[in-house]
């Protein structure tokens, strides 16, 4: 219950419950348009009202599609939604991972969460296995040496990476576990 009530002002929860009430009612409209042929014999229907019927059916049935691919995109993954989760999915405590070794669902979640170019930067430093030079991400990624310092400080003010000063270079390392 209590889970309820802190959902209840997601607007994510609202956009599913949303999403519920639409397909519901499309799926009563299509079952409505299905039935009017079945009860009324189609020889007394004219025509313009059978391609009417017709159409409209076709688009309930896109509204429910629509709807149904929504529902189905954003599920919550097993261990946010509050359902039983195996040993093999559950992720590996920081305590039993390496130095270096990042939880992978905080990875995804943290990239999913980032705009197209963030992403793409932390994509090539998760790629690269948590560390990486900050010229070889301006080589990798072809952006500008600016542009990737900039990004980069994006990233370390939401606590995602940190660059530490290695020679001439920085390295650039995931800080995914400590946030």
């Amino acid at each position: 219950m209590k889970s309820l009530m802190v959902e209840s002002g997601d607007p994510a929860h609202h956009a599913r419950t949303l999403a519920f009430a639409v397909l519901g009612g499309t799926l009563a409209l299509l079952i409505l348009l299905i039935a009017i042929p079945l009860v009324v014999p189609h020889e007394s229907l004219p025509e313009p009202i059978i391609v009417f019927v017709s159409i409209f059916i076709l688009i309930a049935a896109l509204i429910a599609g629509i709807a149904l691919a929504y529902l189905f995109l954003t599920r919550s993954p097993p261990a946010l939604s509050g359902e039983k989760v195996s040993p093999e999915q559950a992720p590996m405590p920081a305590a039993r991972r390496s130095e270096g070794e990042q939880d992978p669902a905080y990875q995804d979640l943290a990239i999913r969460l980032l705009d197209g170019d963030e992403r793409r930067m932390m994509k090539v430093i998760v790629e690269a296995k948590g560390s990486v030079l900050q010229r070889d991400l301006v080589r990798i990624t072809a952006f500008s040496e600016a542009k990737v310092s900039r990004l980069l400080d994006r990233l370390e003010e939401r606590g995602l990476v940190r660059r530490e000063r290695q020679g001439m270079a920085n390295r650039v390392r995931l800080t995914l576990d400590q946030a």
